[in-house]
């Protein structure tokens, strides 16, 4: 059957979609992401059938909650793109990634999980070339260091979301204290900074991810 001829989904069915991917967010957050499906269709208020009808498998599910994330990531690499300065953009970047990942707990489980899952699939590398133009574009404006990369950013906003398991009362000054520590890092200062660690050998931020492949 031609794409032209199948039927766009019934409303109720996509919103079975979606309830079924908010919940599985929460239900994968508090009981880890190799979960059965079965509590995962209870606890959406589905039957199996209809679970199974949207997601034939447990990595499906994780697709489906890999496409939002990634999707997030696009809007947001865009709207740094569009900030005055690149400098600007880099603040924005660490600043939402940050609240996204300690909001969501299981942002980058997930980014690991489908990396194993499926290592061809690769939208993400969208954002890392965003990444890429706004780094360079901070760095000939002056105000970042001249070897930072985008992969930086990124290992940065992973190690920024960690503060998730803080109690809720602390973790937000300690949030804005761990990214004003890294902006720190990554700014040009009048003084010649500590040169950072070489880079793996033959690594290419534009091309390779740094997600671990669990064996």
């Amino acid at each position: 059957m031609s794409d032209s001829s199948r039927q766009p989904m019934r409303r109720d069915a996509l919103a079975n979609r979606e309830r079924i991917i908010d919940t599985a967010e929460v239900y994968f957050r508090e009981n880890g992401l190799d979960a059965p499906l079965q509590g995962l269709a209870a606890a959406a208020k589905v039957g199996a059938g209809t679970l199974y009808r949207n997601f034939a498998s447990h990595a499906d599910v994780i697709r489906a909650l890999y496409d939002r994330y990634i999707e997030f990531f696009d809007d947001m690499g865009a709207r740094a793109l569009a900030e005055p300065t690149g400098w600007d953009g880099i603040e924005l970047v660490l600043r939402e990634c940050q609240d996204y990942l300690v909001e969501k707990g299981i942002v980058s489980e997930v980014m690991r999980r489908q990396a194993v899952n499926d290592p061809e699939y690769k939208p993400s590398q969208r954002w890392v070339g965003s990444m890429d133009t706004m780094v360079r574009r901070a760095i000939a404006e002056g105000s970042a260091r001249d070897d930072l990369v985008a992969a930086d950013l990124s290992a940065a906003a992973i190690m920024l979301g960690s503060v998730q398991p803080f109690a809720p009362d602390h973790r937000g000054w300690i949030s804005q204290r761990m990214r004003a520590l890294c902006l720190e890092g990554m700014r040009a200062h009048p003084h010649p900074s500590t040169p950072l660690p070489p880079l793996a050998e033959g690594f290419d931020g534009a091309r390779d991810s740094i997600i671990k492949r669990e064996p």
